[in-house]
C-alpha cells in the first residue's frame, strides 16, 4: 500500500478504537442495571441502542475515512425474533461487514468468543454486557477433549435459547477459522474457496430454538483478492460482494445439519467462483486507478 492508505488505515483504526472505548464506558455505567431483574429489560433496550450506534459510527469511518466499500442488497431482519447468521470467514474485516449488513437496521449480532477474551478489559466487558457465549478452545492438562466439546455445545445451546427471551442474531463461522490457501491444502475437502464446514455449533443453535422460530441467514462474503485487515482499513481491498439468503430455521433439521451444511457450502463455493471471477478484473482495475 502507498503512504496515504497507511494513513487512512491508522486513522480508521484509531477512530474505531475511540468509538469502542466511548460506548464501553457508557455500558460500564449502565451495567449495574443488568443485575437487577426489574431494570434488566431497560438495560437490554439501551444496550441494543448502544450497539447499533457504535455500528453506525464504524460504518461512517469505513466509508468516509478508510474508503472501504462492500456491495449488498438491503437486508431487513425482524429485531423482535431470533436469527442465526451463517457466513464464510476470510478476514477479520468479516465481523465489521456482518455487523453493518445485519445490525444497522436489524438485531444486534452476538459472537461465539474464546474464553481468553474475558480477561481482555474492553472485550471482556462487552462479552458480559451482551451475554456472548464463551467457548473453551485451549486444552488443559488432564482435561478431556470430549468433555470440552460437550461443555462448548451446552454453552452454545444456552446462548441460543436465550435468544427467545432477548432476540438477537448469533453468528456462526462454520469453517472455524479464516480461509487461506495453506489451510485449504492442509484440510483438503471439495471446495476451492472454502474450508470444510463443521455443523456441531449450528446443530446446537437450531435445537435450542423452538420450531418455527426465527430465520437462518446465509451470508457469502466475496473479496476481490486476499488482503490483510490493515489493507481493508486502508481502503485497498476493492469492493467486497456480499450475497445473502434467508431460510426458516424450522426447514433445517438439526440431525441433518452436516448434510445440509455440506450442500450449502457447495452452493456457496460455486457462488464465490462466479462472483470472484466475474468481478476480480474490474475490481483490480479500479484499485490500480485508486492507487
Amino acid at each position: 500500500m502507498r503512504l496515504h492508505r497507511h494513513l487512512r488505515a491508522a486513522t480508521c483504526l484509531a477512530g474505531t478504537a475511540l468509538n469502542l472505548v466511548f460506548w464501553v464506558i457508557l455500558l460500564l455505567l449502565l451495567l449495574p442495571a443488568k443485575a437487577a431483574r426489574r431494570t434488566r429489560p431497560s438495560f437490554r433496550r439501551l444496550s441494543d441502542r448502544i450497539y447499533r450506534r457504535a455500528v453506525r459510527v464504524d460504518n461512517a469511518l469505513l466509508r468516509h475515512v478508510s474508503g472501504a466499500t462492500w456491495r449488498c442488497e438491503e437486508l431487513r431482519l425482524d429485531p423482535a425474533r431470533p436469527h442465526i447468521v451463517l457466513a464464510n470467514h476470510r478476514s477479520w474485516a468479516d465481523i465489521l461487514i456482518v455487523q453493518s449488513v445485519v445490525a444497522t437496521r436489524g438485531p444486534i449480532v452476538k459472537f461465539l468468543c474464546k474464553r481468553e477474551l474475558l480477561y481482555v478489559p474492553i472485550f471482556g466487558l462487552i462479552i458480559l454486557a451482551f451475554d456472548f457465549p464463551v467457548l473453551r478452545r485451549r486444552s488443559r492438562r488432564g482435561s478431556d477433549p470430549a468433555h470440552r466439546r460437550d461443555d462448548d455445545r451446552r454453552r452454545v445451546t444456552a446462548a441460543s435459547a436465550a435468544l427467545l427471551d432477548s432476540p438477537a442474531a448469533i453468528l456462526s463461522f462454520a469453517e472455524g477459522t479464516r480461509f487461506t490457501r495453506t489451510k485449504r491444502e492442509a484440510l483438503g475437502g471439495p471446495y476451492e474457496h472454502l474450508l470444510p464446514p463443521r455443523a456441531g455449533g449450528l446443530a446446537a443453535m437450531i435445537e435450542a430454538l423452538a420450531p418455527g422460530e426465527g430465520t437462518l441467514v446465509d451470508l457469502t462474503l466475496a473479496y476481490p483478492r486476499a488482503v490483510s485487515f490493515w489493507e481493508f482499513l486502508g481502503g485497498a481491498t476493492g469492493p467486497v460482494n456480499v450475497k445473502w439468503e434467508t431460510i426458516p430455521i424450522a426447514d433445517v433439521p438439526p440431525e441433518q445439519a452436516q448434510e445440509w451444511l455440506n450442500d450449502r457450502w457447495q452452493r456457496k463455493d460455486a457462488l464465490l467462483r462466479s462472483t470472484i471471477f466475474m468481478n476480480i478484473d474490474s475490481d483490480l482495475a479500479d484499485l490500480s486507478e485508486m492507487e
